[in-house]
């Protein structure tokens, strides 16, 4: 059952009875509902985290336990991110919900999670909506026009992706011109997508190129990664590199299959590492994504775009092609959801003599290894501090087929 953002904050105040407190840097917390931990020292987070991850283990029966020390720190813990998705309100207002209300938008004028640049960036759009009297979007009535700015950062290459996300109501075809004047010089990509629907997304149905390249680059551990506005990336790119290199230390199978694959970030380091893989994902876009960043970094790797749960179990030659692949090591890393139950099924019923999990969300992970650990044995486990002020964590569970 999916958690509150009120339980986990009962929970955070639970748990950091004892710990150091410190004065909050950003001066919406405890109004925003982005960073739950920031009044936390940041060392304490970590032990707030590790006791969050075993009450859950706990919760499920299981007796595996975090340690402190098997936790890595993030690199950075402000302006660490890179990436974030900011809600437009009907009022032009431009920032991140408030605190347990998803219909409203906190006008954000700082934030230090994503650059010092961005409550710049986020005023830019804001003078544009004025200027052309552009509304925000209403959350209740599905009203407006503009519904999100998302920025996208290569901390390691310097580039900025910007995209405004409207609805597909009508609208003057010179105010586009207009952004680009205003934005070039804050970015190295631009775009406008349309989400035409009711839903609360940033992610467009269609989407078009205003100015400058067509991806954003990124570079993690020396690999180059062509990323598109909406594909998945880790969004900490120092804590990425930590997060790779810890998941390439625990792989010890020559034939990988990387289930969840996205744009091949697992898979690239891991076949540059002489590693045979086969990676499959969802999202077509990212299996293209995928494909060209292998070419671009010099790595052999195939890749498949199909539904996991009915690729494994059937559908698109899964079976045939893994039969013929003959994989020793199994890595997934699935989105905050978790595995789809068939998949669950389908790693118990075919084994493989190792399996490395990838979880951003431990609770989910807990629910599943109750199933997993009756066919296979937890030999391994540790974190990636991924989300500072956040009560988030990025596991690596390393499980062995028992015999």
């Amino acid at each position: 059952m999916k958690k509150t953002k009120r339980e986990k904050l009962s929970a955070i105040d639970e748990l950091s009875i004892g710990l150091s407190k410190i004065k909050a840097r950003c001066r919406y917390f405890g109004e925003c509902g982005g960073c739950l931990m920031q009044h936390i020292a940041y060392p304490d987070q970590l032990e707030l985290k590790r006791q969050l991850v075993n009450r859950a283990f706990e919760k499920n029966g299981l007796a595996a336990r975090l340690d402190i020390a098997s936790i890595t720190p993030s690199p950075q813990q402000w302006f660490y991110r890179n990436r974030m998705d900011y809600p437009v309100g009907e009022n032009g207002e431009i920032g991140l919900k408030p605190f347990g209300k998803w219909r409203d938008v906190l006008d954000l004028k700082e934030c230090f999670i994503l650059s010092k640049e961005t409550p710049e960036i986020l005023q830019l759009v804001r003078d544009w909506m004025t200027a052309h009297n552009l509304a925000g979007w209403n959350n209740v009535r599905y009203t407006g026009f503009v519904r999100y700015v998302v920025i996208r950062e290569g901390k390691q290459t310097g580039e900025r992706m910007v995209m405004v996300v409207t609805s597909g109501a009508e609208h003057d075809p010179a105010i586009w011109p207009e952004l680009v004047r205003r934005l070039k010089s804050s970015c190295t990509t631009l775009y406008w997508g349309v989400n035409p629907t009711i839903t609360d997304i940033s992610i467009p149905q269609d989407l078009r190129l205003l100015h400058g390249a067509q991806f954003l680059t990124e570079k993690i551990n020396d690999y180059t990664y062509k990323i598109f506005p909406s594909s998945f990336f880790q969004t900490n790119s120092d804590g990425a590199a930590l997060l790779q290199q810890r998941v390439a230390a625990h792989v010890h199978g020559a034939r990988v299959l990387d289930l969840y694959c996205g744009m091949g970030f697992f898979s690239i380091d891991l076949a540059a590492r002489g590693k045979k893989v086969f990676g499959v994902e969802l999202d077509v876009a990212a299996i293209e994504l995928a494909r060209e960043n292998a070419r671009v970094n010099n790595v052999a790797a195939e890749f498949a775009a199909a539904s996991m749960e009915e690729w494994v179990t059937g559908d698109g030659g899964g079976p045939e092609i893994i039969k013929k692949f003959k994989p020793d090591s199994v890595v997934i890393d699935p989105p905050r959801m978790g595995l789809h139950p068939r998949v669950v099924e389908w790693l118990c019923a075919n084994p493989t003599p190792e399996l490395l999990y990838v979880s951003c969300n431990f609770e989910q992970l807990a629910r599943e290894m109750v199933e997993l650990q009756k066919v296979y044995q937890l030999t391994a486990l540790e974190a990636v501090d991924m989300f500072p002020h956040t009560p988030h964590i990025e596991l690596i569970a390393r499980f062995i087929h028992k015999q």
